[in-house]
């Protein structure tokens, strides 16, 4: 089971930032950790990458810097139907 407390301070540091950060790097993805931007980065896959090398194996935050986060459904997880056998 995922704690849902391991990212919390990396989310809280990007929504207090986000309006600042969205004058520079709006559409770019931050990687966070802690109270810390690391860097932005064009692509999520450049980000996780960077993300491994400077904070190394442990858990970072990488968001898209956007105005509005678009919501995400994933009705299988909601129902308890990931591990349905015909």
């Amino acid at each position: 089971m995922v704690d849902e407390k391991v990212l919390q301070t990396e989310l809280n540091y990007f929504n207090k930032q986000r309006q600042e950060w969205l004058n520079t790097y709006e559409n770019q993805y931050a990687l966070v950790k802690g109270e810390e931007l690391i860097g932005t980065y064009t692509t999520e896959a450049e980000a996780y990458k960077a993300g491994l090398e400077k904070v190394g194996n442990q858990p970072f935050l990488i968001k898209q810097v956007v105005k509005e986060d678009k919501e995400i459904s994933y009705p299988a997880l909601s129902l308890g139907v990931t591990n349905v056998r015909f």
